[in-house]
């Protein structure tokens, strides 16, 4: 899997340049943590998942198109681990 890393990525939490970040641009998952040990914000983005690593639709369906997929999002800050499910969207068709 392709990925992009960048090191010294302003913190959206304590706005130092101390984060490090990971996207895998042929799925799209993205992952973030900040070094600066004060802080310890962070989060990732991935595709929702079974037990078996396949991907998880909205209809339960096959159909892997972008619009029927669930995105997780787990955001870690102080000391506490949030998880919510996105439901992508895309832009409206003229």
């Amino acid at each position: 899997m392709g990925s992009v890393i960048t090191y010294d990525v302003e913190c959206p939490k304590c706005k130092q340049e101390k984060g490090f970040s990971d996207f895998y641009y042929k799925n799209h998952e993205e992952y973030f943590s900040c070094q600066n040990k004060e802080c310890g914000f962070g989060y990732k983005y991935e595709w929702k998942r079974d037990k078996d690593h396949k991907l998880v639709t909205r209809d339960g369906s096959n159909d892997y198109k972008f619009d029927n997929l669930i995105i997780v999002e787990t955001v870690f800050e102080n000391g506490k681990e949030i998880i919510n499910e996105l439901i992508p969207s895309l832009p409206k068709q003229r």
